[in-house]
């Protein structure tokens, strides 16, 4: 930048601008009558809509939580909390203890924990691991009478000693890698 003067005098109030010709920056103070202010009623609303938005939002998150969390129990204690359970949504936990029979609408088994038992009626899809002698876990509910769990979703349990047993039965992109050192 050329701080050296021209011979032109500037009139008083007049801005020296003679360094924009040249590309300069304007570093013209701007006056305060200019940009509209605001008023702090103004920013307190708009504060307050903020805070109620995010209030709504935790609201919704709250009960959409409380809805989705689902119980687990195992056998025993379903039949011990029966009549607490009643026809509220919860996992069984169980081991299958006899051979599933399919009717035209629902598949029915029996599950065991602890010694205790219970008959299942399940409506939903059959896993592909589904048998006799595995662990499982049954989402569902007590019927009305409280004497059949129905279910509409089954989780197989199974171990790595699967993949030992039936290595044929994996396809290849999902076998483990082990890494070598």
């Amino acid at each position: 930048m050329d701080v050296t003067t021209s011979g032109t005098p500037l009139a008083p109030g007049e801005p020296d601008d003679r360094d924009l010709d040249e590309g300069g920056l304007d570093l013209t103070p701007r006056s305060d009558e200019l940009t509209p202010r605001r008023s702090r009623t103004s920013r307190r609303w708009g504060a307050l809509v903020v805070l109620a938005l995010l209030g709504v939002a935790l609201v919704f998150i709250v009960i959409q939580a409380r809805g989705a969390s689902v119980y687990f129990k195992n056998a025993d204690e379903a039949v011990a909390q029966r009549k607490e359970l009643g026809t509220k949504r919860f996992r069984l936990q169980g081991t299958v203890v006899s051979k599933p029979v399919s009717g035209s609408e629902a598949m029915d088994f029996r599950v065991a924990y602890n010694g205790v038992a219970v008959r299942i009626r399940h409506t939903g899809a059959e896993p592909p691991l589904f048998k006799p002698g595995i662990p499982i876990v049954a989402e569902g509910h007590w019927n009305a009478a409280g004497t059949v769990f129905d279910s509409d979703r089954i989780l197989v349990k199974h171990t790595e000693s699967y993949t030992k047993a039936h290595p044929t039965r994996l396809t290849p992109n999902t076998v483990p890698v082990k890494k070598t050192s």
